[in-house]
């Protein structure tokens, strides 16, 4: 699974460690923020690609649905970016900020609420790695391929940009780094492995 690559929108092309950690997966999630279909033709040279739209996919012209559920050997996946509209996001943001909190509150219960029951929810959006359990729903996102703090140190001048990057100052270099991740679903059930890219660089 990948998530928020930002090619042609911040990074010039995919980065050469994400097919390389995903040789030899079956079929490939991407949770949006694709922002160049060529990431979805250079992921399907490796497996079946299933993707949903992101927020910036949605401004660069691309249009993919906003949730899929995928079956995988009798396990219900739900997929999703994870972006909520702004009447609800604005309020929450400021909530998580006010209580020092990076993920936005409620996001994994709204998830939930959306896909239905599920075994697995895939998501991205937030840049930083999920793992937790919702109304007996993991909830799992790898982290993101493009990194913020590389490119938007100088650019984040508002309240919540500025917050936003001291959240991530607090974050530890791993759960900072670009990665993938990857499931395994077998007879036993599922479980889930995080990757760390290390060659993710954003234009100087």
């Amino acid at each position: 699974m990948v998530a928020d690559t930002h090619v042609g929108e911040v990074l010039p092309e995919l980065p050469a460690s994400v097919p390389a950690a995903l040789a030899g997966c079956d079929l490939i999630l991407h949770a949006g923020d694709i922002t160049c279909m060529s990431v979805l033709d250079q992921l399907g040279e490796i497996a079946p690609v299933v993707a949903v739209q992101g927020d910036h996919d949605r401004l660069a012209g691309i249009d993919l649905p906003r949730e899929r559920i995928v079956t995988v050997r009798g396990r219900r996946i739900g997929l999703v970016h994870g972006r909520r509209s702004r009447a609800i996001e604005m309020p929450a943001a400021g909530m998580s900020l006010a209580r020092r909190r990076a993920v936005l509150l409620g996001l994994h219960r709204h998830m939930r609420r959306r896909l239905g029951p599920v075994d697995l929810i895939v998501h991205g959006h937030l840049h930083m790695p999920v793992d937790t359990q919702v109304r007996g729903t993991r909830v799992f996102s790898p982290g993101a391929v493009y990194i913020p703090e590389e490119r938007d140190a100088g650019e984040r001048t508002g309240v919540k940009g500025r917050a936003y990057l001291r959240f991530r100052e607090t974050m530890t270099d791993d759960d900072r780094a670009s990665a993938v991740g990857v499931v395994q679903v077998g007879p036993g059930g599922m479980s889930v492995e995080r990757i760390l890219l290390r060659d993710v660089r954003t234009p100087g």
